[in-house]
């Protein structure tokens, strides 16, 4: 008989930017983003396996469905849920196996609700395993040592998810490159990935795509850590897009990851726009420049971070971005500071993160030394089922305590999310595209709007007649406004995303404290 394999992507009990249920109702996706990881396992699998995929995102696992094998991947936030789920199915006498970025850094975190451990990338080790299985020897560890060429990347097989389910992601990924040659304290990302930067070939990626695009699916993201990295390959990437993309009767906006340095290279940045390269993430992280040498973030040093952020915003290309507080050259003053500065770049979309200890990272290796860490599993201050990143603190600062950097870190978080703020940043980059001197050179992709987003708009004009508050039906007429006098060609669909960001990000805020608002700045 066939050998039954279950593949899943445990629920995150934590409240993360990947939690969507606040829109929800706007756009009718009960998933965020459809996660390539497993579909990826699932083609590396043998011819003669049956497979079933479950995102708990968007449905449950059955724990009583007949399975032989049960593979579980994860984020460190999704362990607790993970473990619930690994002990189900081994009462069940089911083989455990769990792999990803988690397993990979932390192993020991896994390994006692485990029967086999896949740790770093999955490409060679899981055929072994899974030859190891079939032959009733599998053993306790399976690791990957080298760093290898994409090209052997097979190109995820969705088919073991319903399609029906695969039409409630809002978005897909697709991976085109690992590796960051950087080398920032508190990032893990090279641990696994390592320095050198590896790419696909472009055909697979554009086999992904269209896979993306067949199931109706209009933003993809470029899961990479650091797209732009190696430049010359990004670009022929970006080429390749622009191609593509100028074949479709409906365009898609990808996203995508990128160093700050990308707003020095001008045919980089009109290259993205062609492709249709949307949105990017930036790391600026802090405006203390003391705090960037901390963590040996020296390229964010290297440039006039304002003056970049405009370059690229000039070019049409919205940016969101990170804002960690905590650092060991940070005291009180830094939460004011931080939000001064992220006023002023017009960056709609931006995540506080008060500074953590990632599990594998040169920061974590540090403050154990100096006595400043604390483990994930003892650091949560409420109910340690639902850790995140505001009730879970790692790191003993040196310049406040751990209590003045959460509140500090939530107090941040509103005012950047206050609707008046937010506000004015989306005129700040629609302003920014205006003083473009590239303005009307630019070959930017329209945007179309398809039955979809055609929904989506008479949702939210729904919403602003019936439920909408009255600080959020001035939040929407003011966007709208800018976004009729703008010549941006995107800026009907820039405001209803931003809109959308705001909403969602000021509902997370709320469930994770709902007395957020009335938190005041920390003395």
């Amino acid at each position: 008989m066939k050998k039954k394999l279950l593949l899943v992507n445990p629920k995150n009990y934590s409240i993360s930017m990947g939690d969507i249920k606040s829109i929800s109702d706007l756009t009718k996706s009960s998933g965020g983003l459809l996660n390539p990881s497993l579909p990826t396992v699932a083609a590396l699998t043998p011819v003669g396996i049956d497979i079933n995929i479950v995102d708990e995102c968007i449905e449950e696992v059955n724990f009583d469905e007949p399975c032989d094998l049960v593979g579980i991947t994860g984020l460190t936030t999704q362990l607790t849920r993970a473990k619930e789920i690994a002990n189900e199915f081994r009462k069940r006498g089911v083989t455990v196996v769990c792999g990803g970025p988690s397993v990979s850094v932390s192993p020991e975190r896994w390994r006692k609700f485990s029967d086999t451990l896949i740790i770093g990338e999955a490409e060679r080790i899981w055929p072994q395993f899974i030859s190891d299985y079939l032959a009733g020897k599998h053993k306790p560890e399976y690791r990957e040592t080298e760093r290898f060429d994409l090209s052997i990347c097979p190109v995820p097989d969705y088919s073991r998810i319903d399609p029906k389910l695969r039409r409630q992601f809002m978005a897909g990924f697709v991976q085109t490159s690992r590796g960051c040659p950087f080398d920032c304290e508190f990032c893990n990302v090279v641990i696994y990935m390592g320095h050198k930067m590896r790419y696909k070939p472009v055909e697979t990626i554009i086999k992904e795509v269209e896979q993306l695009y067949g199931f109706g699916i209009k933003m993809v993201i470029l899961a990479d850590d650091n797209f732009s990295a190696g430049r010359q390959k990004a670009k022929d990437i970006l080429r390749a897009l622009r191609d593509w993309n100028n074949k479709q009767k409906q365009p898609v906006s990808f996203f995508t990851q990128v160093s700050i340095d990308v707003a020095r290279d001008d045919e980089f940045l009109e290259l993205a726009v062609a492709a249709g390269l949307t949105r990017v993430c930036i790391g600026i992280e802090t405006s203390n420049e003391d705090s960037l040498k901390e963590t040996n973030k020296l390229h964010n040093i290297k440039s006039d971070v304002l003056a970049d952020v405009k370059k690229v915003q000039q070019h049409g290309i919205m940016i969101g971005t990170g804002c960690i507080v905590g650092f060991d050259s940070d005291d009180l003053s830094i939460f004011q500071r931080q939000l001064d500065f992220f006023m002023e770049t017009g960056i709609p979309g931006i995540h506080v993160y008060p500074l953590q200890a990632l599990d594998g990272t040169p920061l974590k290796t540090r403050l154990i030394k100096e006595g400043r860490y604390i483990d994930w599993d003892d650091a949560c201050v409420d109910d340690k089922k639902y850790t995140n990143t505001y009730n879970t603190l790692t790191v003993i600062p040196k310049q406040m305590t751990k209590e003045q950097l959460q509140q500090g870190a939530y107090w941040l978080a509103w005012q950047l999310y206050s609707l008046d703020n937010f506000t004015k940043r989306v005129e700040t980059f629609f302003n920014n595209f205006e003083s473009s001197p590239k303005k009307g050179k630019l070959k930017i992709n329209k945007q179309s709007f398809n039955i979809k987003a055609l929904g989506l708009m008479w949702r939210l004009a729904l919403f602003y007649f019936t439920k909408a508050l009255p600080d959020e039906k001035a939040a929407l007429r003011k966007m709208i406004k800018m976004s009729r006098k703008s010549s941006f060609p995107n800026s009907l669909a820039t405001v209803i995303f931003a809109f959308l960001t705001v909403k969602y990000t000021r509902g997370m805020l709320q469930e994770i404290n709902p007395e957020i608002a009335r938190i005041r700045y920390p003395e």
